[in-house]
Protein backbone atom coordinates (compact mmCIF):
# COMPACT_ATOMS: atom_id res chain seq x y z
CA UNK A 1 0.00 0.00 0.00
CA UNK A 2 1.42 3.51 -0.91
CA UNK A 3 1.37 6.72 1.42
CA UNK A 4 -1.65 8.85 0.33
CA UNK A 5 -0.70 11.35 -1.72
CA UNK A 6 -2.85 15.12 -2.02
CA UNK A 7 -2.48 16.91 -5.61
CA UNK A 8 -3.80 20.03 -4.22
CA UNK A 9 -1.56 19.70 -1.53
CA UNK A 10 1.72 21.19 -3.23
CA UNK A 11 5.16 21.85 -1.80
CA UNK A 12 6.26 25.43 -2.67
CA UNK A 13 8.05 28.39 -1.14
CA UNK A 14 4.98 29.51 0.84
CA UNK A 15 4.44 25.87 2.56
CA UNK A 16 3.31 26.20 6.08
CA UNK A 17 3.98 23.08 7.24
CA UNK A 18 6.09 20.11 7.06
CA UNK A 19 6.68 16.80 8.89
CA UNK A 20 10.52 16.90 8.50
CA UNK A 21 13.20 14.81 11.03
CA UNK A 22 16.75 15.76 11.88
CA UNK A 23 19.55 13.91 13.51
CA UNK A 24 22.80 15.19 14.71
CA UNK A 25 25.24 14.53 17.21
CA UNK A 26 23.92 15.92 20.16
CA UNK A 27 20.91 17.79 18.41
CA UNK A 28 17.79 15.35 20.31
CA UNK A 29 16.46 15.94 23.78
CA UNK A 30 14.42 14.13 25.84
CA UNK A 31 11.06 15.77 25.90
CA UNK A 32 9.94 18.81 23.96
CA UNK A 33 12.89 21.32 24.09
CA UNK A 34 12.92 24.77 22.17
CA UNK A 35 16.32 25.25 20.18
CA UNK A 36 17.11 27.55 16.52
CA UNK A 37 19.58 25.75 14.00
CA UNK A 38 21.90 28.88 13.70
CA UNK A 39 25.16 29.18 11.46
CA UNK A 40 25.58 28.31 7.74
CA UNK A 41 23.92 25.71 6.36
CA UNK A 42 25.02 22.60 6.54
CA UNK A 43 26.00 21.32 2.69
CA UNK A 44 25.59 17.51 3.86
CA UNK A 45 25.43 14.69 0.91
CA UNK A 46 21.60 14.85 0.45
CA UNK A 47 21.80 19.11 0.64
CA UNK A 48 23.57 18.68 -2.56
CA UNK A 49 21.98 16.27 -4.42
CA UNK A 50 19.02 18.09 -3.93
CA UNK A 51 20.69 21.58 -5.22
CA UNK A 52 21.41 19.78 -8.56
CA UNK A 53 17.76 18.62 -9.77
CA UNK A 54 15.19 21.51 -11.10
CA UNK A 55 12.36 22.27 -8.35
CA UNK A 56 8.91 21.62 -10.10
CA UNK A 57 5.74 19.44 -9.68
CA UNK A 58 7.67 16.48 -11.11
CA UNK A 59 10.45 16.31 -8.69
CA UNK A 60 8.81 18.16 -5.70
CA UNK A 61 6.29 15.10 -5.25
CA UNK A 62 8.50 11.95 -3.59
CA UNK A 63 12.03 11.43 -2.82
CA UNK A 64 14.64 9.59 -2.08
CA UNK A 65 17.40 9.81 -1.23
CA UNK A 66 20.67 7.20 -0.53
CA UNK A 67 24.11 7.78 0.34
CA UNK A 68 25.26 4.85 -1.88
CA UNK A 69 28.81 4.60 -1.10
CA UNK A 70 28.26 4.34 3.04
CA UNK A 71 25.69 1.99 2.73
CA UNK A 72 27.65 -0.10 0.79
CA UNK A 73 31.15 0.20 2.94
CA UNK A 74 28.32 -1.16 5.45
CA UNK A 75 28.28 -4.70 3.50
CA UNK A 76 31.70 -4.66 2.67
CA UNK A 77 33.07 -5.32 5.77
CA UNK A 78 34.21 -8.95 5.63
CA UNK A 79 33.18 -12.61 4.01
CA UNK A 80 30.23 -12.83 6.51
CA UNK A 81 28.77 -9.25 6.03
CA UNK A 82 25.28 -9.06 4.64
CA UNK A 83 23.77 -6.60 2.29
CA UNK A 84 22.94 -3.02 4.03
CA UNK A 85 18.71 -3.08 4.31
CA UNK A 86 19.06 0.39 3.27
CA UNK A 87 21.29 0.41 0.24
CA UNK A 88 19.09 0.71 -2.56
CA UNK A 89 17.90 3.89 -1.00
CA UNK A 90 17.58 6.51 -3.76
CA UNK A 91 17.47 4.17 -7.13
CA UNK A 92 14.35 1.90 -6.43
CA UNK A 93 13.34 1.28 -9.86
CA UNK A 94 17.14 -0.62 -10.02
CA UNK A 95 17.75 -1.81 -6.84
CA UNK A 96 16.32 -5.30 -7.51
CA UNK A 97 18.23 -5.43 -10.70
CA UNK A 98 21.79 -4.07 -9.71
CA UNK A 99 23.67 -7.31 -9.70
CA UNK A 100 23.42 -7.80 -13.15
CA UNK A 101 22.58 -4.37 -14.80
CA UNK A 102 26.57 -3.79 -15.02
CA UNK A 103 27.25 -6.83 -17.43
CA UNK A 104 24.34 -5.75 -19.62
CA UNK A 105 23.91 -1.62 -19.66
CA UNK A 106 27.58 -0.98 -18.17
CA UNK A 107 25.83 0.67 -15.45
CA UNK A 108 26.61 -0.13 -11.39
CA UNK A 109 23.65 1.49 -9.20
CA UNK A 110 25.92 0.27 -6.39
CA UNK A 111 29.16 1.81 -7.54
CA UNK A 112 27.68 5.20 -7.60
CA UNK A 113 28.70 7.29 -4.39
CA UNK A 114 24.92 9.37 -3.77
CA UNK A 115 21.61 8.36 -5.41
CA UNK A 116 18.50 10.10 -6.35
CA UNK A 117 15.18 9.74 -7.08
CA UNK A 118 12.06 12.35 -7.92
CA UNK A 119 8.75 12.02 -8.55
CA UNK A 120 5.87 9.52 -8.69
CA UNK A 121 5.64 6.32 -10.97
CA UNK A 122 5.66 6.51 -13.83
CA UNK A 123 7.35 9.53 -14.03
CA UNK A 124 10.50 9.41 -11.27
CA UNK A 125 13.35 10.61 -12.59
CA UNK A 126 16.54 8.65 -10.97
CA UNK A 127 20.35 10.45 -10.32
CA UNK A 128 23.76 8.40 -9.89
CA UNK A 129 26.76 10.68 -8.88
CA UNK A 130 29.76 9.36 -8.93
CA UNK A 131 32.81 8.05 -11.35
CA UNK A 132 31.52 6.38 -14.80
CA UNK A 133 32.92 5.01 -17.64
CA UNK A 134 31.04 6.23 -20.44
CA UNK A 135 32.72 4.75 -23.43
CA UNK A 136 31.58 1.12 -21.47
CA UNK A 137 28.11 2.10 -20.96
CA UNK A 138 28.06 3.52 -24.09
CA UNK A 139 29.14 0.28 -25.84
CA UNK A 140 26.80 -1.65 -24.04
CA UNK A 141 24.10 0.31 -24.26
CA UNK A 142 24.06 0.48 -28.38
CA UNK A 143 24.00 -3.16 -28.10
CA UNK A 144 20.98 -3.29 -26.63
CA UNK A 145 19.65 -0.90 -29.05
CA UNK A 146 19.72 2.49 -27.98
CA UNK A 147 20.31 5.59 -30.02
CA UNK A 148 23.55 7.98 -29.03
CA UNK A 149 22.21 11.61 -29.03
CA UNK A 150 25.26 13.71 -28.19
CA UNK A 151 24.84 16.53 -25.71
CA UNK A 152 26.84 19.76 -25.12
CA UNK A 153 29.51 19.23 -22.02
CA UNK A 154 30.41 15.84 -23.03
CA UNK A 155 26.98 14.66 -21.66
CA UNK A 156 25.47 11.57 -23.81
CA UNK A 157 21.82 10.82 -24.40
CA UNK A 158 21.08 7.56 -25.19
CA UNK A 159 16.90 6.66 -26.01
CA UNK A 160 15.45 2.80 -26.52
CA UNK A 161 12.22 4.28 -26.36
CA UNK A 162 10.62 7.23 -25.53
CA UNK A 163 7.11 8.55 -23.60
CA UNK A 164 6.81 5.61 -21.32
CA UNK A 165 6.59 3.12 -23.78
CA UNK A 166 6.80 -0.65 -23.02
CA UNK A 167 8.87 -3.65 -24.58
CA UNK A 168 7.96 -6.69 -22.34
CA UNK A 169 10.53 -9.04 -24.69
CA UNK A 170 13.21 -6.44 -23.62
CA UNK A 171 16.15 -7.98 -21.92
CA UNK A 172 15.63 -4.95 -19.17
CA UNK A 173 12.19 -5.51 -19.23
CA UNK A 174 12.66 -9.23 -18.11
CA UNK A 175 14.75 -8.32 -15.28
CA UNK A 176 11.92 -5.98 -13.78
CA UNK A 177 12.88 -2.50 -15.45
CA UNK A 178 10.06 -1.60 -17.64
CA UNK A 179 10.45 1.92 -18.32
CA UNK A 180 13.25 3.52 -15.81
CA UNK A 181 15.97 3.15 -18.60
CA UNK A 182 13.89 4.27 -21.84
CA UNK A 183 16.12 7.25 -22.03
CA UNK A 184 19.55 7.31 -20.04
CA UNK A 185 21.80 10.87 -19.86
CA UNK A 186 25.34 9.95 -19.05
CA UNK A 187 28.44 12.14 -18.50
CA UNK A 188 31.49 10.91 -16.06
CA UNK A 189 30.32 12.19 -12.87
CA UNK A 190 26.65 11.57 -13.44
CA UNK A 191 24.14 9.20 -14.87
CA UNK A 192 20.30 10.66 -15.26
CA UNK A 193 17.70 8.03 -15.75
CA UNK A 194 13.63 8.16 -16.90
CA UNK A 195 10.59 6.78 -18.79
CA UNK A 196 10.63 9.75 -21.18
CA UNK A 197 13.12 12.64 -22.28
CA UNK A 198 9.78 15.24 -20.77
CA UNK A 199 10.37 13.99 -17.66
CA UNK A 200 14.16 14.56 -17.99
CA UNK A 201 13.51 17.80 -19.21
CA UNK A 202 11.56 18.64 -16.00
CA UNK A 203 14.52 18.03 -13.66
CA UNK A 204 17.03 19.42 -15.65
CA UNK A 205 18.60 22.36 -16.16
CA UNK A 206 18.87 23.63 -12.88
CA UNK A 207 17.87 27.05 -12.33
CA UNK A 208 15.75 27.07 -9.10
CA UNK A 209 17.45 24.28 -7.14
CA UNK A 210 15.33 21.23 -5.26
CA UNK A 211 17.10 22.09 -2.33
CA UNK A 212 16.37 25.72 -2.24
CA UNK A 213 12.70 25.27 -2.29
CA UNK A 214 11.71 26.23 1.50
CA UNK A 215 9.79 22.90 2.10
CA UNK A 216 11.72 20.39 0.55
CA UNK A 217 15.15 22.36 1.76
CA UNK A 218 14.06 22.56 5.29
CA UNK A 219 13.34 19.12 5.42
CA UNK A 220 16.80 18.22 4.12
CA UNK A 221 18.09 20.38 6.44
CA UNK A 222 16.67 19.29 9.15
CA UNK A 223 17.94 15.43 8.06
CA UNK A 224 21.57 16.41 8.43
CA UNK A 225 24.08 14.15 7.09
CA UNK A 226 21.80 11.03 6.51
CA UNK A 227 22.53 7.24 5.44
CA UNK A 228 19.32 7.36 3.55
CA UNK A 229 16.16 9.42 3.30
CA UNK A 230 12.56 9.42 2.18
CA UNK A 231 10.63 12.92 2.01
CA UNK A 232 7.07 12.97 0.19
CA UNK A 233 3.25 13.59 1.01
CA UNK A 234 0.98 10.81 3.27
CA UNK A 235 -2.62 12.43 3.51
CA UNK A 236 -3.49 10.10 5.97
CA UNK A 237 -0.85 11.61 8.49
CA UNK A 238 -0.26 15.24 7.44
CA UNK A 239 -1.59 17.80 4.53
CA UNK A 240 2.30 18.84 4.40
CA UNK A 241 5.17 17.10 3.63
CA UNK A 242 7.03 14.31 6.06
CA UNK A 243 10.57 13.24 5.84
CA UNK A 244 11.94 10.40 7.51
CA UNK A 245 15.59 9.37 7.50
CA UNK A 246 18.26 7.13 9.15
CA UNK A 247 22.08 8.27 10.38
CA UNK A 248 23.86 5.26 10.67
CA UNK A 249 22.60 2.19 8.71
CA UNK A 250 23.75 -0.56 11.63
CA UNK A 251 25.06 -0.69 14.51
CA UNK A 252 24.43 0.81 17.86
CA UNK A 253 24.86 4.42 16.33
CA UNK A 254 21.74 4.02 13.89
CA UNK A 255 19.41 6.57 14.61
CA UNK A 256 16.02 6.79 12.92
CA UNK A 257 14.29 10.35 12.40
CA UNK A 258 11.36 12.08 11.69
CA UNK A 259 10.17 15.92 11.77
CA UNK A 260 7.26 17.75 11.62
CA UNK A 261 6.40 21.54 10.97
CA UNK A 262 3.00 22.43 12.39
CA UNK A 263 0.59 25.41 12.58
CA UNK A 264 1.55 27.23 15.30
CA UNK A 265 4.80 26.76 18.47
CA UNK A 266 2.43 25.20 20.47
CA UNK A 267 1.42 22.81 18.28
CA UNK A 268 4.81 21.98 17.79
CA UNK A 269 5.37 21.44 21.69
CA UNK A 270 2.42 19.72 21.82
CA UNK A 271 3.94 16.73 19.15
CA UNK A 272 7.15 16.78 21.01
CA UNK A 273 6.21 16.25 24.32
CA UNK A 274 3.57 13.38 23.33
CA UNK A 275 6.56 11.42 21.12
CA UNK A 276 8.28 9.76 24.18
CA UNK A 277 4.56 8.57 25.18
CA UNK A 278 3.55 7.41 22.14
CA UNK A 279 6.48 5.53 21.53
CA UNK A 280 6.08 3.77 25.08
CA UNK A 281 2.56 2.76 24.82
CA UNK A 282 1.73 2.50 20.93
CA UNK A 283 1.30 -0.82 19.35
CA UNK A 284 2.19 -1.54 15.86
CA UNK A 285 -0.46 -2.64 13.70
CA UNK A 286 2.07 -4.26 11.38
CA UNK A 287 4.04 -6.07 13.41
CA UNK A 288 1.92 -6.52 16.70
CA UNK A 289 4.43 -5.49 18.59
CA UNK A 290 4.49 -2.41 21.44
CA UNK A 291 7.18 0.59 19.59
CA UNK A 292 9.14 0.13 22.72
CA UNK A 293 9.85 -2.67 22.05
CA UNK A 294 11.58 -1.88 18.30
CA UNK A 295 12.51 1.79 18.99
CA UNK A 296 14.66 3.14 21.82
CA UNK A 297 15.49 6.47 23.81
CA UNK A 298 12.99 8.34 21.88
CA UNK A 299 13.54 12.50 22.15
CA UNK A 300 12.10 15.56 20.54
CA UNK A 301 13.30 19.07 20.06
CA UNK A 302 10.78 21.99 18.55
CA UNK A 303 13.30 23.35 16.19
CA UNK A 304 11.09 26.40 15.49
CA UNK A 305 11.17 29.32 12.65
CA UNK A 306 7.97 30.01 10.30
CA UNK A 307 7.19 26.34 10.38
CA UNK A 308 7.62 25.25 13.43
CA UNK A 309 9.30 22.54 13.13
CA UNK A 310 9.77 19.48 15.52
CA UNK A 311 12.27 16.77 14.94
CA UNK A 312 11.75 13.37 17.02
CA UNK A 313 14.55 10.90 17.25
CA UNK A 314 14.63 7.22 18.56
CA UNK A 315 16.81 4.48 18.23
CA UNK A 316 15.96 1.17 16.87
CA UNK A 317 16.99 -1.83 18.43
CA UNK A 318 16.82 -4.14 15.15
CA UNK A 319 15.78 -3.22 11.82
CA UNK A 320 17.16 0.54 10.81
CA UNK A 321 14.42 0.33 8.19
CA UNK A 322 11.71 0.26 10.72
CA UNK A 323 10.29 3.83 10.23
CA UNK A 324 10.42 3.70 6.67
CA UNK A 325 8.15 0.18 6.58
CA UNK A 326 6.30 1.67 8.88
CA UNK A 327 5.48 4.52 6.51
CA UNK A 328 4.99 2.42 3.58
CA UNK A 329 1.99 0.35 5.39
CA UNK A 330 0.47 2.58 6.98
CA UNK A 331 1.47 1.95 10.25
CA UNK A 332 3.41 5.28 10.94
CA UNK A 333 0.50 7.81 11.29
CA UNK A 334 -1.20 6.09 14.64
CA UNK A 335 2.86 6.55 15.99
CA UNK A 336 3.52 10.15 15.42
CA UNK A 337 -0.83 11.64 15.47
CA UNK A 338 -1.87 8.93 17.78
CA UNK A 339 -4.76 8.10 15.19
CA UNK A 340 -6.61 5.00 14.49
CA UNK A 341 -4.49 2.03 12.91
CA UNK A 342 -5.46 1.86 9.29
CA UNK A 343 -7.54 -0.82 9.31
CA UNK A 344 -5.70 -1.72 5.79
CA UNK A 345 -2.90 -2.71 7.84
CA UNK A 346 -2.37 -6.35 8.35
CA UNK A 347 -0.55 -8.12 11.53
CA UNK A 348 2.18 -10.65 10.16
Amino acid sequence: MKPGRSHAARWGSGACAVLSVVVASGCGTSGAAKGDDDGERPRTALVTALSRVQDSHLTQDWIEFGDVAALRSRSDGGSGSKPDPLLGYGEPKLADAAALLPELTGIDPFAARTALSVGYPPDPVGFLYGTFNTTAIGSKLRKLGYAQHDLAGGETTWIIRDHHKIDEKDPLAQLGIVTALNVVRVSPQRIVYAGSSADIDKALPVTKPLADNEAVGGIADCLGQVKAARIGFDVKIATTPLGVGVTESSGTDATEVVCMTTASQDAAEAIASAWPSRVKSTVSALSAEPWSNLLTQPRAKVIGGPSHVVRLTARPTGSTRALFDAWTSGDLGPLLTGAKPDPEVSVR
